[in-house]
């Protein structure tokens, strides 16, 4: 087997490893979790519905509904009925929120900063544009799925 037909194999060994550390299975889980919902509704001064925040974060309904009631025991947001469709929900961030969700923001820009002083911003720009063409080239299924 020549060197370039390994490369594919090298890299999703690269990319496993990557993805399989602890650390990095722990920024996953605090993306699609309480984090990610907290970071989304950060942005979103108006709020949003728990469908807009499934289809953002990636996150099915039910796990949705369980994030969202944990946030709101926790007093980091609200939800009231939306006023012109009283069948929606929409989540708002509170202060409180909005607090935890900037004090998060702050640790991952440390756990970071020495990959991007190790790296320089015009490699870690490069990653990232490397990143979203990877991202966009695979479909949400794969013929690896069947052998998980």
């Amino acid at each position: 087997m020549t060197d370039k037909e390994k490369l594919p194999e090298e890299l999703y060994g690269v990319l496993a490893d990557l993805l399989n550390r602890k650390s990095n299975i722990a920024i996953l889980d605090s993306i699609r979790g309480e984090y990610g919902v907290l970071n989304c509704l950060n942005d979103l001064e108006e709020g949003a519905s728990a469908g807009e925040l499934c289809k953002r974060l990636h996150v099915v309904p039910g796990r949705m509904a369980d994030i969202l009631k944990k946030l709101e025991e926790k007093e980091l947001i609200v939800r009231t009925k939306d006023e012109n469709d009283r069948r929606v929900v929409i989540s708002r961030i509170t202060e409180k929120g909005r607090k935890v969700s900037d004090e998060k923001r702050e640790l991952i820009h440390k756990e970071y900063k020495g990959m991007f002083e190790q790296l320089g911003e015009k490699d870690v720009r490069e990653l990232i544009r490397l990143l979203k063409i990877v991202l966009a080239y695979y479909p949400d299924k794969t013929d690896l799925d069947n052998y998980c």
